[in-house]
């Protein structure tokens, strides 16, 4: 399908998920920052990858993904220790998977594409996941879609806002709200995004 060029390395979502296993088992991650926190973070991401692969998808954004006129490109700018991306990532692939050939999903790391990052920063931070849409041939942007649902971003604010909490407890914090949440915010700012 895609005729616009991807930046270079992109990974499929299995090409990710194999990446991911692979530095788990050799105690590395993505990105220059191999500190015992993130390659920690990057085992226990594999668990909310496998944990988003099995979300329900809302029907309304099917169909609405499966009436594209026009394929579309989803660059989505990650690494393997975020949380966030662990999160989201799973059902972004997967509603992909289920567009009927009207999106396919690459995952683009950020510390691969800093060029990239920047031109999508969030209130001047990179920050991921970041969701690009283009369309497929052309390489138009269509939008953009993160860095986490609005209600995670005011959660992640406030967490991180406290001094009094242990990083552990923020992600912790955010691992629950994900949990609880079952990945219908993400689908619902979606579906409101494609409108």
């Amino acid at each position: 399908m895609p005729n616009a060029p991807l930046p270079t390395p992109a990974y499929t979502y299995p090409e990710f998920r194999a990446l991911l296993s692979q530095l788990a088992a050799e105690h590395r991650t993505t990105g220059p920052d191999q500190t015992p926190g993130l390659v920690r973070y990057t085992d226990q991401n594999q668990a909310h990858l496998d944990q988003g692969s099995t979300l329900p998808l809302l029907p309304a954004l099917l169909e609405r993904l499966r009436q594209f006129p026009r394929p579309e490109q989803w660059l989505v700018l990650g690494e393997a220790w975020c949380g966030d991306t662990a999160h989201s990532l799973p059902i972004l692939a997967h509603l992909a998977a289920q567009s009927q050939g009207r999106v396919s999903l690459h995952v683009v790391l950020r510390s691969d594409h800093p060029e990239l990052m920047a031109a999508y920063q969030t209130n001047g931070k990179n920050s991921i996941p970041k969701l690009i849409r283009r369309d497929a041939e052309t390489g138009a942007d269509l939008g953009t879609w993160g860095p986490r649902p609005a209600a995670a971003q005011v959660l992640s604010q406030q967490l991180h806002g406290d001094a009094s909490l242990h990083t552990n407890q923020v992600v912790k914090g955010m691992n629950e709200w994900y949990a609880a949440d079952a990945g219908q915010s993400v689908q619902q700012e979606l579906l409101a995004n494609l409108g």
